[in-house]
C-alpha cells in the first residue's frame, strides 16, 4: 500500500444547464493487485459525506466506486453500459441509473488519471450529465 495525494473533481450539469462542481484534494492510499488499481480515501465535510470511506476499483475499461460509512453506495462505470445502483441517503434509498458515455483510464505503478463521463437517471428520467476526474499521485 502506497500513500498518495488524490485529487477528485466532480461536475454535475442539470437539464437547466446549471453546473455544480466539487473539488477535493486529500491524502489516501493506493495499491495495485493483478490488473486492478485500488484508490482509498476518506470523504470530507466539503463533499457532504463526512464519515464516509470511498474505494475506487479501477481496471482498464471499468471503474467501480464503493462508499461505506455515513453514505453507502456502489456505482459502476463501464462505457456505453447502464448500471443501476441503490443510493442510500439519510432520507432512505433511491434507485439511480448510471450510463457511462466515456471511461478513460490511464493508471500506472505510481498513480495516474481516470476521467469518466456519465448520465444519471432517476426512474428512467435523466437527472444530470456528470463528469468525474480523478488524479492519483504517489507520495514518496
Amino acid at each position: 500500500m502506497k500513500k498518495a495525494i488524490i485529487s477528485v473533481k466532480g461536475t454535475q450539469k442539470n437539464d437547466r444547464e446549471e453546473v455544480d462542481t466539487i473539488e477535493l484534494v486529500t491524502e489516501g492510499n493506493f495499491y495495485v493487485k493483478g490488473n486492478t488499481f485500488y484508490v482509498v480515501y476518506e470523504e470530507s465535510e466539503l463533499s457532504g459525506m463526512d464519515g464516509t470511506t470511498t474505494t475506487l476499483k479501477i481496471t482498464r475499461d471499468k471503474v467501480t466506486l464503493l462508499r461505506f460509512g455515513t453514505n453507502k453506495s456502489k456505482m459502476v462505470f463501464e462505457k456505453n453500459k447502464r448500471h443501476e445502483t441503490d443510493y442510500q441517503t439519510p432520507y432512505g434509498k433511491i434507485l439511480l441509473g448510471v450510463l457511462s458515455t466515456d471511461v478513460n483510464v490511464n493508471m500506472g505503478e505510481s498513480g495516474g488519471e481516470v476521467n469518466i463521463k456519465y448520465v444519471l437517471d432517476l426512474n428512467n428520467r435523466k437527472v444530470s450529465n456528470n463528469e468525474l476526474y480523478l488524479k492519483v499521485r504517489e507520495v514518496n
